[in-house]
């Protein structure tokens, strides 16, 4: 599937929850609070994580931090993470960053995976 469908499916998605009044979801990805690592994604990302059912997501690495391993065949949903760069102001001589874009991370949800409670 293309990124474009996949955009487009994520817009309808988003579009289909409010046509039906279904805004349990965005509701819940706007605050925040539950002690876990999307606490601290974007709005748009934690929508992502709620439309793809699931109230808890990370990544490969995050979930073995954690001793819960991503099951065989688990498909990843992906969130946009953004590419920060630094450089040095050569007026100044101060560190500044710049984000120059954004780059796809494969998420999986909690229900993708086996091992310790969370």
């Amino acid at each position: 599937m293309s990124l474009d469908a996949r955009v487009k499916g994520a817009i309808d998605t988003l579009l289909k929850m409010f046509e039906e009044e279904n805004l349990d979801k965005v509701t819940r990805a706007v605050f925040k609070g539950n002690d876990i690592p999307a606490d601290n994604w974007s709005f748009l990302n934690r929508l992502i994580m709620y439309i793809n059912g699931t109230d808890d997501a990370r990544g490969f690495r995050q979930w073995q931090q954690v001793n819960r391993y991503v099951k065989k065949g688990s498909a990843a949903f992906y969130i946009l993470a953004p590419m920060i760069v630094k450089f040095k102001d050569k007026e100044t001589g101060e560190e500044q960053k710049i984000i120059q874009g954004f780059k796809a991370v494969p998420v999986f949800r909690i229900e993708d995976t086996d091992g310790e409670p969370v």
